[in-house]
């Protein structure tokens, strides 16, 4: 979020092979910290190993979702900076500070919805993306105007890292299997969102011209907001245990005779309290004695 303003930034006060080599530099910085301080249990041994709520199709909704943003996302992000210069009329002198004022925005939006991830899993998804839409919807249609372009550049700027970090989140809680597997899906259809964003919005760019490709990518926004809502609307699928087997139903507490005929549960209130309850504990006893 940071280092695209800085880069552009170094690369217009010195050669364009500068900010490359300051990348690998950092790039190699990452590599021995990582080597030095990560665990070296077993993956298995992890409490994150599988998911917290096992769920197929849940996973796939998330991993749409990623694909759909990401790729309507960089439709226009990617050509933000001929954007700002031919729509908005922004001199190449401020560009990087309107680079820089999405990368702030964006690290305030990963710094608010860090600490709201485990309590709003839903919201803390749909309300980036929704934001996202927003923004890319906005700088098409008031992009031409300064003002409007700078406050839609903040709304884009503030969604982009919170969505990736919501799907990250939704893929520790729906895995349906090893979690690090599931990461790396989402991982996967972020990249080939970027990719096939850029790739969407260099087929538009000549045919229309660059505002279109900011109205297509927050068009692609919306239809991943729907899924979002499709997904709410319907119920959740049946869990997935780590192993791979389907998680039995449970069967409902019956409060007159007889017995339940799925897996058996654990006593309630109901049986605990009650005489009629110690009376059906009895002779469920009776029944499994040999």
């Amino acid at each position: 979020m940071l280092a695209v303003p800085l880069g552009t930034w170094l690369g217009q006060q010195s050669a364009s092979q500068v900010p490359l080599v300051v990348l690998a530099g950092l790039g190699l910085v990452s590599l021995v910290t990582i080597a030095v301080l990560l665990p070296t249990s077993r993956p298995e041994e992890g409490h994150a190993a599988y998911g917290s709520a096992p769920d197929k199709r849940r996973f796939k909704i998330v991993l749409a979702t990623t694909a759909l943003s990401v790729t309507g996302a960089f439709a226009g992000y990617t050509y933000l900076v001929k954007f700002l210069g031919d729509v908005s009329g922004f001199s190449d002198t401020s560009l990087s500070a309107l680079l820089m004022v999405s990368g702030i925005a964006g690290v305030v939006g990963v710094t608010i919805t860090g600490p709201l991830l485990d309590r709003y899993p839903r919201g803390t998804l749909a309300l980036p993306v929704v934001t996202q839409a927003a923004g890319m919807l906005g700088l098409y249609a008031f992009g031409t105007a300064p003002a409007g372009a700078v406050a839609c550049l903040v709304l884009l700027g503030g969604s982009l890292g919170p969505v990736f970090m919501a799907t990250q989140n939704q893929m520790l809680r729906f895995a349906p299997g090893r979690t690090e597997i599931a990461l790396a899906a989402n991982s996967g259809a972020y990249n080939a969102g970027i990719a096939g964003g850029a790739l969407l919005g260099g087929l538009i760019l000549p045919a229309w011209d660059v505002r279109a490709t900011f109205l297509v990518g927050g068009l692609l926004t919306v239809t991943s907001f729907a899924v979002l809502l499709a997904a709410r609307g319907a119920g959740p699928s049946g869990r997935i245990r780590p192993d791979g087997g389907q998680q039995p139903r449970r069967a409902p507490l019956i409060a007159r005779g007889g017995a339940p005929s799925g897996p058996a549960l654990s006593p309630g209130p109901l049986t605990r309290r009650t005489p009629q309850g110690r009376a059906r504990r009895v002779r469920g006893r009776a029944r499994r004695a040999p």
